[in-house]
Formats: C-alpha cells, structure tokens, sequence
C-alpha cells in the first residue's frame, strides 16, 4: 500500500467533498416570477425568495417546518465528518451480504447513498409541492393566478439548476470511490 496511492485516494474524497459543499450552498431550483419581478429558490435546506411586501404573501403556505433547515445543516456535518473519517479510519472488514467492504468504504459509500436519496426526495417533493400550491411544473413555464378570482396573474418560468445537477453526480461519485478504494490505494480486495 503506497503512502502516494494513499494520498492520491484522500485527494479524491477530498475533491468529492468539495463537490457536495458547493452542490449545497448552489440553488437547486428556481422560478422567475414576471409580475412580481420575484425569485424563488430551492436549497437543500429550504426555500429563499426576494419578494417582499404584500408580494410575500404569494408566498403563503410554502414554508418547511421549523427543524427542517436545522436538521438539514446537521446532515451535512454528518456527512462530512463521515468523510474525514472515512480518510483515516483503520481497516475494518465489514460483511453486508455476500461482500466485504471496509469501513472507510461503508463511510463513503454511505454518504453517497444518503445524499442519491436527498436529491430524490427533494426534486419529487418540490413537484408535488409546486402542483398543489400554484399549478406549476418543476420545469417549464406556466400562469399562476395572484388573487383568488383569478382575474390578475403572472407567467413563472422554472428550471433546475446546475447546483442540483451537480448534487446528482455527487452521490454516484462517493459510491463509486468507495467501491474503488482498495484499486486506487493499491490493497488486495478484501474476501469473505
């Protein structure tokens, strides 16, 4: 096992983890509100707007629960710090089945896993949510009234952005390191 492979290997992780951090602080969603000169963004932590006033009010009823934003923070700390340790914890042969992984690829293959599932969840959530409260698609435009009668309203035009695209490849690239560990760091793969 040579210390370069070593370095080479917790370089890459490294640059994973970089990767999740700027997928994180990247909006993943944004409308454009032509009438209101608004925009609405999705993070992984919750929802941003510019709107202000009585335009806020526009806005009624999208709010996360209180401990989503808080519980989302500590989620990226789990994962980092899972990462850290997945750089220098010692070999531990894990059995999960029929294969033998070692718990620094548990780690990062767990962070990978978790944050597949975040972004799921998140881009199937944020549909729902937009059809249920204004009609509107994840992607595309579409005219959403903005009083009750429907006689006053506004095009919105929303995309996915590249924060949330970059989240997609985050998590297979964390799977995919841990998978490869034992190849990039030059030790003979554990065996049941």
């Amino acid at each position: 096992m040579g210390g370069s492979r070593v370095w080479l290997f917790r370089g890459l992780v490294i640059v994973v983890a970089g990767l999740l951090l700027l997928s994180w602080f990247m909006p993943w969603w944004r409308a454009l509100i032509y009438a209101l000169d608004g925009r609405v963004e999705i993070h992984p932590w919750g929802l941003t707007h510019n709107l202000r006033g009585t335009d806020a009010g526009f806005m009624a009823g999208t709010e996360m629960p209180a401990f989503f934003a808080p519980f989302m923070w500590t989620y990226l700390v789990v994962c980092l710090l899972a990462l850290l340790l997945g750089l220098f914890v010692k070999e531990k042969a894990l059995g999960l089945g029929k294969f033998r992984l070692s718990l620094p690829q548990v780690l990062i293959g767990g962070v990978g896993l978790s944050y597949i599932v975040v972004v799921l969840v998140a881009v199937i959530y944020a549909a729902i949510r937009l059809r249920n409260f204004y009609g509107t698609p994840l992607i595309g435009t579409a005219f959403v009234a903005l009083e009750a009668s429907g006689d006053v309203g506004t095009g919105v035009e929303s995309a996915l952005l590249f924060g949330y695209w970059l989240a997609c490849g985050v998590g297979p690239l964390c799977i995919a390191l841990a998978l490869l560990r034992d190849k990039i760091i030059g030790k003979p793969t554990l065996k049941a």
